[in-house]
């Protein structure tokens, strides 16, 4: 049985394949940390991202990519399983039907496609990408941190949620943003016509 295995190029199931295994495990866990820090996160993308590049990509908030980019998860043209969450946040991004495709075909995509499927919020020329993504994140800056962390935690959590459990979570962060000071000067600049000075509290 394991001979037949070998010959045909198959790992026998055992201590190395556990290795390996756990080895993979840790090494996505590594790179997709990034969805797990508490600010929002963008990529921007100004070459080819395939394959695990890619999957950080995707761990990401944020995808900006230049139109003559090329993205994708060419696994199965290796000949190996997609890794990295590629089966988990493809699908929640541009749905399964979209996501069966390009991960059977490891067919990749330009910039143009990327963006209009999902999987990129802007396609832009090459040379603006960085300064697009950087503006962004200016843009997202100028908020109250409090309340830009609790949005970052809502989305995460709405993967799994129901309707009302997700309103229950809503009501609570709102209840709690109301009794901070940034909350307090973000109506004060409403009302006042002018650009609120927030101070994470």
């Amino acid at each position: 049985m394991l001979q037949a295995q070998a010959d045909k190029g198959c790992a026998a199931p055992g201590r190395a394949w556990r290795g390996i295994r756990d080895e993979m495990s840790t090494f996505y866990r590594l790179f997709l940390s990034v969805r797990d820090l508490p600010c929002p996160t963008l990529a921007a993308i100004q070459g080819h991202a395939i394959g695990a590049g890619f999957c950080v990509a995707l761990g990401c908030d944020f995808r900006f990519v230049a139109r003559e980019a090329k993205l994708g998860l060419n696994f199965t043209r290796l000949g190996v399983h997609p890794g990295m969450g590629a089966t988990w946040t493809l699908p929640r991004l541009i749905g399964p039907a979209l996501a069966a495709e390009l991960l059977y075909t490891s067919r990749l995509v330009e910039g143009e496609e990327a963006a209009r499927i999902g999987l990129a919020n802007r396609a832009l020329d090459r040379e603006e990408v960085l300064s697009e993504a950087r503006a962004t994140a200016a843009q997202i800056a100028e908020n109250a941190p409090a309340a830009v962390r609790a949005v970052k935690r809502a989305l995460a959590r709405s993967e799994s949620a129901s309707i009302e459990d997700q309103l229950q979570f809503e009501a609570s962060e709102q209840a709690h943003n109301f009794e901070s000071s940034d909350a307090q000067e973000g109506i004060a600049a409403v009302r006042e016509k002018r650009a609120p000075a927030f101070k994470g509290i």
